[in-house]
């Protein structure tokens, strides 16, 4: 039987071995080592299962592997099986109970502040009266890092568009943006664009035959992510009117600030509560309900849906149309305007910053999430234009937007690199050396290389287009 810790000896411990005890915290404190320790503590699992469901390179893995394995959370069995140790059920079951006690006494407080106040909307106030709604077609979060391509592909497809978010990316041309905000120390940056390029979006996606509607009310208290005073007001109004949406539309909305400051996709309500589907899904974990006041924005409030159909041209003459938005967004020259720096020039703010003297310029986040970000979009341009050029194979243009796709392509394997210099939410191997930094700048420099060869390849195969 285990002796409970005193409080004294806990006191003692905890200031002998601060250090260790941060690394150990540390080991969980990587998403994808606790999904590894939540995928064994159900079975054993194989190599192959983990990297399938984890979607990370099989390099990470390892890493991730050889560091549970060396805290004794996890071990190796023979023909490449892993199994989870007792201490590491014990620190799972450590960490569950805290999080659900803390959980707990959060909803306990809230309960309290709805019974305390009487000035809420009708549906706080006491007795609990059920108000609910649900679209007959739910939409699901698709994959991909653009998380406004992910809500909105999966809108389109619940509406019977039978493309997934590769293909719709590719025909609204979202991945062949490149975007930086001057002095690149945002991570935000990556979905945030200019007024005109949001317009070529729109028109993009109005091309699959859906009117497209947006709305956006500009905060009262800009630059706080959390809601305050004036602005929950607000959200109580975009709250209502959402509902107002479903209610008489029957369509899912797109929605920023679900689940930090991203956007997901809103497939109904329960009383105060957004019922969402997010990025969580293609993590396999469940999805909880967004109260209202519980988005997570910068300066404004924004959201989308699709109320009604609309005719279109052919299909060709829509993928022939993408070619030529890829053009425009890959150059950049005029969407480039209030501090955007767009197109492939977009690359040398980043090289920049990546070589400035003044170390303070540079946010280790920003470059591990638009790494990790830019690698995914030209994965999905490189993947979109081989499919198109696989439709065109006897005409002119295959040939041409084949050897775009090739150099796309090797933009991503250099930004693959860029990734291991800059892992995401691996802090602690962020190391902002210069030499590092330089290395980074040196990648970056090969990513524009090769997309101004794709550039050169996608005008010419928009110009001899049959």
């Amino acid at each position: 039987m285990e002796k409970d810790t005193s409080t004294s000896d806990i006191s003692i411990i905890i200031s002998k071995s601060i250090d260790e005890i941060s690394d150990l915290l540390r080991t969980i404190g990587s998403p994808n080592r606790l999904r590894i320790l939540s995928f064994l503590f159900e079975k054993h699992r194989t190599f192959s299962f983990l990297l399938n469901h984890l979607i990370i390179k099989r390099t990470t893995l390892v890493h991730h592997l050889a560091i549970l394995i060396d805290t004794s959370f996890i071990e190796r069995q023979e023909r490449g099986t892993y199994k989870i140790t007792e201490d590491g059920i014990k620190f799972l079951k450590v960490v569950s109970d805290t999080y659900q006690n803390l959980l707990t006494k959060k909803q306990s407080k809230l309960q309290e502040l709805i019974h305390k106040h009487n000035n809420w909307p009708q549906f706080y106030r006491e007795p609990m009266i059920p108000h609910k709604n649900y679209v007959t077609h739910k939409a699901l979060f698709q994959g991909g890092w653009n998380s406004f391509i992910s809500s909105i592909s999966g809108i389109l497809i619940s509406l019977g568009i039978p493309h997934d978010h590769v293909y719709i990316s590719g025909r609204i041309g979202s991945c062949f943006i490149v975007n930086t905000i001057k002095l690149l120390k945002s991570s935000i940056a990556k979905e945030m664009v200019s007024q005109n390029a949001w317009k070529e979006i729109y028109n993009g996606i109005e091309g699959f035959g859906w009117k497209l509607k947006k709305n956006e009310i500009t905060r009262k208290y800009p630059g706080n992510w959390k809601l305050v005073n004036e602005d929950n007001d607000l959200a109580l109004d975009v709250f209502n009117k959402i509902v107002k949406i479903i209610d008489e539309y029957n369509t899912p909305v797109v929605l920023l600030g679900i689940q930090g400051c991203c956007f997901g996709i809103v497939n109904g309500y329960q009383n105060d509560s957004y019922l969402v589907s997010t990025f969580l899904r293609m993590e396999d974990r469940e999805e909880i309900p967004i109260k209202f006041d519980q988005l997570i924005l910068l300066d404004k409030f924004m959201y989308f849906y699709l109320p009604k159909k609309q005719d279109i041209e052919n299909i060709e003459f829509e993928e022939k149309n993408s070619i030529y938005r890829a053009i425009s967004f890959s150059k950049g020259e005029e969407y480039s305007e209030n501090g955007f720096v767009m197109g492939t020039n977009a690359y040398d703010e980043w090289i920049n910053v990546l070589e400035s003297e003044k170390k303070e310029n540079i946010d280790i986040y920003s470059n591990s999430i638009l790494g990790q970000y830019y690698y995914d979009s030209k994965y999905v341009a490189s993947e979109y234009l081989e499919r198109i050029t696989r439709k065109y194979k006897d005409k002119p243009q295959a040939k041409l937007l084949k050897k775009a796709s090739e150099n796309y392509r090797n933009a991503k394997i250099q930004l693959e690199q860029f990734t291991i210099l800059f892992p995401y939410f691996e802090f602690e191997k962020n190391i902002l050396s210069k030499e590092v930094r330089k290395k980074g700048a040196n990648i970056i420099r090969e990513v524009k290389k090769y997309e101004n060869i794709a550039i050169e390849y996608l005008e010419k195969a928009y110009q001899n287009w049959e």
